[in-house]
């Protein structure tokens, strides 16, 4: 174990284990909890650490005060060959996002193309972790979900009125890493403004407003994110709202009420998987994007810059540098996963 200045270097299947041991504690079922830690260990081999096991305390106090079931029963509300919409049964979002992921996969093996969409679920981490599940099968992920507050102003607004949603897309590449875009609405997701805190800085300017609508840089005054990209993220932030709220008859977060049934105020998501092979060759397809990949990263750069990288190739490198070197995180971080485990008597396996 490397210890820095402030960052601990720790080993993934150690800290997988302990995260799903965390979750058993509080009665997940063991496949679901080390499915759950899994995916956050990777998002933490990504290096995004704000929505990796960060999380992880808040999603077990959840389950401990009620607001999540760990035992949930998801079933079927409708079905078709190439689609389906499912009730989550207020799981964690990853146990019905990986459930609703694979189903669109399976459905878009006979198909070429299936969507899946979820209602009365809850917050699923890092949405690139549901969109990559398809590459294996030589196909195209997609998925959004829409969150659980309104934060994020309209495009000339000062208030919270829109949703930061996020939206992923994974693309198989040959021999070069896989397209992976993963973004919020907004400048940045909000586990990313937690994480500026947690480490002593400044959020670039412009990225969010205080509660009263004034511009601030202080993680700790941010309460309005601003959309990226002014009109941009504004836009995307109703289509991606309608993709994960209204398509599975849930309430946009700006329009529920203290009546609004919890089913379907709680987070909705949206999948889909498109399966090369039905539309090309998967080796014609993969060729050609790893030529775009390729002369996009080899184009002309700005003064200053001495690489072009493609979406989600920064977090592959950091998580090939994390898999051979182990994960660095915040002190704070573990402290927070510390502080869990004392209380749910898991032992800590980093002192």
């Amino acid at each position: 174990m490397n210890q820095q200045t402030d960052k601990i270097t720790v080993q993934s299947e150690a800290l997988q284990e302990f995260a799903s041991a965390l979750y058993q504690r509080v009665g997940v079922p063991k496949k679901d909890a080390d499915a759950v830690a899994r995916m956050q260990v990777e998002t933490d081999e990504r290096g995004v650490y704000s929505h990796g096991t960060r999380a992880l305390p808040g999603y077990v106090r959840g389950i401990r005060n009620g607001a999540i079931n760990p035992t949930p029963k998801i079933h079927q509300l409708k079905e078709a060959l190439s689609m389906a919409l499912l009730d989550a049964d207020n799981s964690l979002g990853h146990v019905s996002s990986i459930h609703a992921m694979q189903l669109a996969i399976d459905k878009a093996r006979a198909t070429g193309i299936a969507v899946v969409t979820v209602r009365n679920s809850n917050h699923y981490g890092a949405s690139a972790c549901f969109a990559m599940m398809a590459l294996p099968e030589g196909m195209i992920g997609f998925n959004t979900t829409k969150t659980g507050g309104a934060s994020m102003a309209a495009f000339g607004g000062a208030e919270g009125v829109l949703g930061n949603h996020p939206l992923a897309y994974a693309i198989p590449a040959k021999e070069e890493p896989p397209i992976v875009l993963d973004m919020a609405c907004g400048w940045a997701a909000w586990g990313h403004v937690g994480t500026y805190g947690m480490e002593g800085k400044q959020l670039p300017p412009g990225w969010v407003l205080t509660a009263d609508g004034q511009p601030t840089q202080d993680p700790r005054e941010a309460k309005v994110m601003l959309p990226v990209g002014g009109p941009k993220g504004h836009g995307l932030a109703i289509v991606t709202s309608i993709l994960g709220g209204a398509l599975t008859g849930g309430v946009a977060a700006c329009n529920r009420t203290p009546d609004t049934p919890p089913e379907l105020a709680r987070r909705g998501h949206f999948f889909y998987a498109i399966n090369v092979s039905n539309f090309c060759p998967l080796d014609e397809f993969t060729e050609i994007v790893d030529e775009e990949i390729r002369t996009i990263r080899n184009s002309k750069r700005a003064e200053g810059v001495d690489r072009i990288y493609m979406p989600g190739e920064i977090e592959w490198l950091k998580q090939q540098e994390a898999l051979r070197d182990g994960i660095p995180l915040h002190r704070q971080h573990l402290d927070s996963l510390a502080a869990l485990a004392g209380e749910l008597e898991v032992e800590v396996f980093w002192k």
